[in-house]
């Protein structure tokens, strides 16, 4: 086992993106097996959060934050929480110091006092909750998985696309999708699956690397049969732009 400070380098520069296609791979597979190192990237997340809303993050690791870390619906929520409860600690902290201050008294009416112990107790409630929820451990899914490349045409004529038969018991299947050289800085990527048949779904993507994203698409939501896989990338500029070519796969 690692020392304790390397390991959490080495967890926050993976959370960050900025590990190595063969480090990050190892990462992820020590992740899945050792419950104390998940739980140790579950702290630093928080820390990482934190450091970005006080601005504790250099600008290299700002921009990585965006591009990387922030490629998931949950942690894009922890994000708006920490965000909400800085504002409202900042708020309090100044209604502090206007109180200590030379205001009258008679602007500090009942009304007032009711409405700041209802936030106060409102915040207690939802502190507790999501206490209680980021300390509850995580439910292990049972995925296939499938690493994928991209093909420069949206036809699957000619193309020998993977197959993958899916367990009786898998919750869903992983892909790993390899990116093209070039492709577009993002700060975060959507996935469009598209059946054989016509009918389309869309899935968030995480950035696993720099030129790699995964996507987890449950078991429910795929298909026998030829599936294709179109990603689109999220600018910093709030404008969504497609990834020329096509992922294929068919499911047994």
């Amino acid at each position: 086992m690692m020392p304790i400070q390397e390991l959490q380098e080495r967890v926050r520069r993976y959370l960050l993106g900025q590990l190595s296609d063969g480090a990050g791979d190892e990462m992820e597979r020590d992740l899945l097996a050792n419950e104390e190192m998940f739980a140790e990237l579950l702290i630093i997340e928080d820390e990482l959060t934190d450091e970005y809303v006080n601005g504790g993050l250099t600008p290299d690791e700002r921009v990585n934050f965006e591009r990387h870390f922030l490629a998931t619906p949950e942690r894009q929520e922890d994000l708006r929480f920490a965000q909400a409860l800085n504002r409202y600690v900042k708020a309090n902290k100044n209604n502090k110091q206007m109180a200590g201050s030379h205001v009258p008294v008679f602007r500090y009416n009942q009304t007032f006092l009711f409405k700041a112990i209802a936030a106060v107790a409102i915040v207690g409630v939802l502190l507790g909750a999501w206490w209680i929820v980021r300390q509850r451990p995580p439910a292990r899914q049972n995925l296939a998985t499938l690493t994928l490349t991209i093909s420069a045409s949206d036809r699957s004529e000619g193309i020998r696309a993977k197959a993958v038969q899916l367990p009786r018991d898998a919750d869903g299947l992983q892909l790993l999708l390899q990116l093209p050289d070039q492709s577009v800085v993002a700060v975060r990527y959507r996935v469009e699956l598209e059946h054989e048949d016509g009918e389309k779904k869309s899935f968030e993507a995480a950035a696993s690397e720099r030129q790699s994203i995964s996507v987890v698409i449950a078991t429910a939501a795929l298909k026998r049969g030829l599936n294709s896989l179109k990603v689109f990338a999220l600018r910093s500029d709030g404008k969504e732009q497609r990834i020329p070519g096509s992922y294929f796969f068919t499911v047994q």
